[in-house]
């Protein structure tokens, strides 16, 4: 009979305890959901400003929006297509240039085979034998 005294607040407290303990864990799921919510509409926020920077007519923030898109798309609070966006905006800013051609033109065109180096004079160095030329070799043949 003493066992079935025990039985009843053993249980009652068993049942309280484990009741307590999944309203902690619900609550600590919760307040992890908002915290990852916030961080996401932070990061959203500072993505607004770096594209904002990036259209921006001064090259300091410019640049500074650059650099900003380029770390948000290394965050983890990034998703997969969010990266791929940031990914192609500065792909797209880096072949077009404020001033200057677009640089897309170029593609397929010029190769490093194709490019000819000349000096501050504008005249093209003449290659001397020993000079480094084509194999690589300098300074061979020199006294």
């Amino acid at each position: 009979m003493s066992s079935v005294v025990w039985l009843a607040p053993l249980l009652s407290f068993v049942g309280g305890a484990l009741g307590a303990g999944l309203a902690f864990r619900a609550a600590q799921r919760g307040t992890q959901q908002r915290e990852l919510q916030s961080r996401r509409e932070e990061w959203g926020r500072r993505f607004t400003l770096a594209l904002t920077d990036m259209a921006d007519a001064e090259p300091r923030r410019r640049a500074l929006g650059h650099a900003l898109l380029a770390q948000l798309a290394r965050s983890d609070l990034a998703t997969a297509e969010e990266r791929e966006l940031a990914d192609h905006l500065l792909t797209e800013a880096a072949l077009s240039p404020e001033h200057g051609e677009d640089l897309r033109a170029m593609s397929g065109g010029a190769s490093l085979d194709d490019v000819t180096l000349v000096e501050e004079d504008g005249m093209e160095p003449e290659s001397q034998p020993g000079e480094g030329g084509p194999t690589g070799m300098g300074g061979v043949g020199r006294p």
